[in-house]
This record gives structure tokens, C-alpha cells and sequence, in this order.
């Protein structure tokens, strides 16, 4: 455990030692700054339900399709490219340490983001009296939502970052991934009439792998077991792929 916390600590330090996660992190200010301002401050006074989480965080899932990637793209493969990633897996410490405290620094960067968006809320439940102010139960689905989908897509992107040496390959492979579990939804209509056995496997899969059903679930303050579960084991499958990737190394 003292071997992953100094891991952790390693990888987080050098978020913040980098330029590129101070761009990606003013980037995503901006973006959902401009969300909330756009349905919050110039629609909220004639709807209620502009103020609803859904304004800004039903967005963000697709402000963070393409800002994890970038974020997460050096995690593995900049270790490869400068070759330390050899020094680091010769050290006392298992592949799978290496890949969580990958994982798990990018994450605690990735609170530090969302850690904004809490003046969204306090500015609306401080002056949101005129039209309502948003009930509690939803904004609070909404981040544990957040920090679900958040995990999810970092384990993506770390996976993607440990097959290959080039960064920008590792966001273009990680962006791929999630744009390819998005799109998944435009087929429903296409496998409806799909009979049989396989006709109804191939409509559970296209049901439920879309990250964005089991997300807008949380939005309305609905906390669904299989909706946790579709987060944590996704996370798990990735993370355990980006072990094995690291793993796979050692026979080359």
C-alpha cells in the first residue's frame, strides 16, 4: 500500500508539473462555465428546469469524451517513449500498482476539475429563490454520476496509453473506444427486428453498453444498482486489460 500511495503521489505531482493538464483543466472551466451561464443565467428566468444538474453535467459526459483522453494519453506511453518505463516495472512494485496509481493520480486530477463546478451549484442555491432552486437529491446523483463516468473513461484511457508509445495514438485509440460505446445507440432501431436467440443478445448488448443511459440515469437523482455496476465493472475490464497489456511486455 505505501508502495501505491507513492506511486499515486508520483503521478499526480507530475499532473501539476505539466502544462498540458493546466490547459485541459481551464478548457473544461471554460466549457461548462459557458453551460451553466448559456441555460442557467440567460434561459433560467423563464424555466425551472434549466436549473436542473442536467444543464451542465448532461454535457459534461461529452465535454469529457474528448478531454480524458488528452488527459490521460502520457500516463503509459510517455513512460515507454522516454524509456523509464522499463526502470519503473525492475522496481519493487507489481503492474498492477503501476497501472491503479496511474489510474487512481489521474482521478484525484479529475476531482480537482470538477471541484469548479461546485460554484455552479452554490451560485443557484444562493440566488436561484426567484425560479426554485435545484432540488438537492438530483445534484447530488449527478456527481456521483460524474465520478463514475469519470473513472470509467480514465481506465479507458489508460488502457489505450499502455499498448502503444505515441501519445496522441493513445487519445485517438481512447477516443475511438468511447465515441464507439456512444454511437452503439444508433443501431437500436436496426437490430429491433433482429428475432431469435442472437437477435436478442444483440439488443441487450446495444441496450445496455452506451455509457449515456446509465449516466442520465444519475442526473435525475436515481442511484440503480446496475447502473453502479455497469461503472465499476467497466472500470475493473479496462484496468485489468492495461495490466495485461503491461504484463504482456515482459514476453516481447
Amino acid at each position: 500500500m505505501t508502495r501505491l500511495a507513492a506511486l499515486t503521489r508520483r503521478e499526480l505531482l507530475a499532473y501539476f508539473y505539466a502544462p498540458v493538464p493546466y490547459f485541459i483543466l481551464c478548457l473544461f472551466v471554460l466549457l461548462t462555465g459557458n453551460f451553466f451561464y448559456s441555460g442557467a443565467v440567460v434561459h433560467g428566468s423563464s424555466t425551472r428546469a434549466s436549473l436542473e444538474p442536467g444543464v451542465v453535467f448532461h454535457t459534461l459526459q461529452f465535454i469529457l469524451l474528448f478531454l480524458i483522453p488528452l488527459l490521460t494519453m502520457n500516463s503509459v506511453a510517455d513512460e515507454r517513449s522516454r524509456n523509464t518505463i522499463e526502470t519503473l516495472l525492475t522496481a519493487p512494485v507489481t503492474d498492477a500498482q503501476v497501472i491503479l496509481s496511474k489510474w487512481t493520480g489521474t482521478f484525484l486530477f479529475y476531482l480537482v476539475m470538477l471541484v469548479p463546478t461546485l460554484v455552479y451549484v452554490g451560485i443557484l442555491r444562493q440566488y436561484g429563490a426567484e425560479i426554485g432552486k435545484p432540488d438537492l437529491e438530483p445534484v447530488l446523483g449527478a456527481y456521483a454520476g460524474c465520478l463514475l463516468l469519470g473513472g470509467f473513461y480514465i481506465s479507458i484511457g489508460v488502457f489505450a496509453s499502455s499498448i502503444t508509445e505515441n501519445a496522441l495514438l493513445s487519445a485517438f485509440l481512447a477516443f475511438v473506444i468511447l465515441i464507439g460505446l456512444l454511437v452503439l445507440e444508433i443501431f437500436r432501431s436496426t437490430v429491433a427486428d433482429i428475432g431469435g436467440v442472437f437477435g436478442d443478445a444483440l439488443r441487450g448488448a446495444v441496450e445496455y453498453l452506451p455509457q449515456t443511459g446509465h449516466f442520465n440515469e444519475f442526473l435525475t437523482g436515481k442511484v440503480a444498482l446496475h447502473d453502479v455496476l455497469y461503472f465499476v465493472l467497466g472500470t475493473a475490464l479496462f484496468l485489468f486489460l492495461a495490466v495485461r497489456s503491461l504484463e504482456s511486455r515482459k514476453w516481447r
